[in-house]
């Protein structure tokens, strides 16, 4: 399947931010308390990288990489998965009044983390294989 170079680039930025947003869920749990300020670093990242991506997508840039259906199915999964992941960590914690934080907070992080790291080298992959 061919996909714009430039949606790929889009999809990679977001897949850094993911990893940044893992961070952020384990920093914050943290050092909150401390930092309360610490909430707008987090949103200023986003809007620095929301402006790259628009800027990235808007730039005319025909080139094309070819995706595999494969790729595709991994990348979609993923998505889903760090979705349900992150809504399981916002979730949990008012269902089960019990859960250690500490642990719930760390834990789905790190899995945050990890997921969009695998995207990331996804990403990274394809474009790679692109420039061949």
């Amino acid at each position: 399947m061919n996909v714009f170079r430039k949606s790929l680039l889009v999809q990679l930025l977001l897949f850094i931010v993911f990893i940044l947003m893992g961070g952020y869920t384990i920093v914050e749990f943290y050092f909150r308390a401390e930092y309360p300020w610490i909430g707008y670093i987090l949103l200023g990242i986003l809007l620095l990288v929301a402006g790259l991506g628009f800027y990235l997508f808007k730039k005319d840039d025909k080139r094309v990489c070819v995706i595999t259906e494969k790729e595709m199915t991994s990348i979609r999964y993923l998505l889903y998965g760090y979705f349900i992941v992150y809504v399981i960590e916002m979730i949990l914690p008012s269902l089960i009044k019990t859960i250690n934080l500490e642990f719930l907070t760390v834990t789905t992080g790190v899995v945050l983390i990890l997921i969009a790291i695998v995207g990331t080298v996804i990403q990274l992959n394809i474009l790679k294989s692109s420039k061949k």
